[in-house]
């Protein structure tokens, strides 16, 4: 309860996650584009429900966060909040045999995949932004604040039936996962913090486990774990009452594990930890002798029940469920979809995208969302493409770099393909 493990655990919670959940992070939804070609693809999305995109450059970027950013931050929290983002980026190539090349497709990928979600409380937040003197002669509740960061590196095969009887589409792809990082942290449904109103007792239930990867692998290409995952994605069009035709698909990626390798660490306690007859106006301002002899890290063995060795755990699970009505002479379009993370605190999230075909070059596409982290989204991108060549650009959370002292996301995407014959 130091001040430096509070500021570890700041940094983890709002500095980590920014850059650290994306558009769709499929490869099958470009297909329909790109066709056979060999693509360079990045995606990223942040949000908090909270915390505005002001705040967070700050904390990425350096600079003062100032009591105004932290009050708004405060007032804006619920009983229980959310805090996520995502970041991957890969290369991927689709490529038909001789034979049955208008049939089917192979699909090959090399990606890294950076996640971190986390849920917490509003004391928790205060907690961590303001220490405990606000909350004196109260009881500050922690119950299931928790934090998961995960980064791996993913080796991907798959295949696209693109004639399932004779209209629907079909991929599958199967992956092989490299851990390198995983950081868990969670808060059971007891954790608490009591601090009295004359500051010279502080009580803390400190019921919580934590999860560490192998901490002396640091590159990205050391193995800290292994594991598998599978996408599984299917198309079909179909006629409705609305427009000339309307094409229905699901999509579900990142079904899988990671396996942790034995030098991994786990923690956790149920203790009851309490201090008295010390005069401490602020956990961040523990500067009594007799306490500043106190070795965190040794006082923290003390009190968990510490274990090295392997464990499993799940990666979050992307499912999308998109429907795209065509209108006129094709030029224009309108999608719906859904979407949510499982074991990611996230809400679900449902969009509608209105497009338009300018011309047989350019497409330009709306985004407007409510759900995820950030609730509230609006988004736009473009689409280039030549014979030889295709180009999309665009963020589903435009409003954070636009406008960020009002704004709770931020995202962006890119892709460039080049088209093979």
């Amino acid at each position: 309860m130091q001040n430096k493990n509070l500021l570890i655990l700041k940094i983890i919670i709002f500095l980590n996650f920014y850059f650290t959940f994306a558009q769709y992070n499929s490869e099958f939804n470009f297909f329909q584009y790109t066709g056979n070609a060999v693509s360079l693809k990045t995606e990223f999305d942040a949000g908090s429900n909270n915390i505005k995109a002001s705040m967070v450059n700050q904390l990425f970027f350096g600079g003062y966060i100032d009591k105004s950013m932290k009050d708004e931050a405060l007032n804006k929290s619920l009983g229980f909040n959310r805090a996520g983002a995502y970041l991957n980026y890969g290369v991927h190539s689709f490529f038909s045999p001789r034979k049955n090349a208008d049939k089917l497709s192979f699909f090959i990928a090399a990606k890294q995949q950076y996640l971190i979600h986390a849920g917490y409380t509003r004391d928790f937040f205060q907690l961590a932004f303001y220490g405990n003197k606000p909350l004196a002669g109260s009881t500050a509740n922690l119950a299931q604040s928790n934090i998961n960061t995960i980064a791996f590196n993913e080796f991907k095969v798959g295949v696209l039936f693109k004639k399932v009887d004779s209209t629907a589409k079909i991929g599958i792809s199967i992956s092989v996962l490299q851990g390198s990082r995983l950081i868990y942290f969670n808060f059971g449904k007891n954790s608490s913090l009591f601090t009295s109103s004359s500051y010279d007792e502080i009580v803390f239930n400190s019921n919580f486990n934590v999860t560490i990867s192998d901490t002396s692998q640091k590159k990205w290409y050391q193995l800290n774990g292994i594991g598998a995952s599978t996408d599984i994605y299917f198309e079909t069009p179909y006629k409705s009452q609305l427009g000339k035709y309307s094409v229905l698909s699901l999509n579900i990626n990142n079904f899988g594990f990671i396996h942790w390798l034995r030098n991994s660490v786990k923690y956790s306690t149920d203790s009851v930890l309490k201090f008295t007859g010390y005069n401490i106006n602020t956990i961040y301002d523990l500067k009594d002798s007799t306490l500043s002899k106190i070795n965190a890290d040794s006082m923290f063995r003390k009190i968990t029940n510490a274990r090295k060795g392997g464990f499993n755990t799940n990666i979050p699970t992307n499912l999308i469920l998109y429907n795209k009505i065509y209108f006129g002479h094709l030029k224009f379009s309108l999608g719906t979809g859904f979407r949510y993370l499982f074991n990611a605190n996230y809400k679900p999230y449902i969009f509608v995208e209105p497009a338009y075909q300018l011309n047989q070059y350019f497409q330009t596409t709306l985004h407007f969302g409510y759900g995820g982290y950030a609730l509230f989204n609006f988004g736009l991108s473009l689409m280039y493409q030549t014979k030889h060549w295709h180009f999309y650009i665009g963020s589903n959370n435009l409003q954070g770099w636009v406008l960020p002292n009002i704004s709770y996301g931020q995202g962006f995407y890119f892709m460039i393909s080049k088209k093979l014959k």
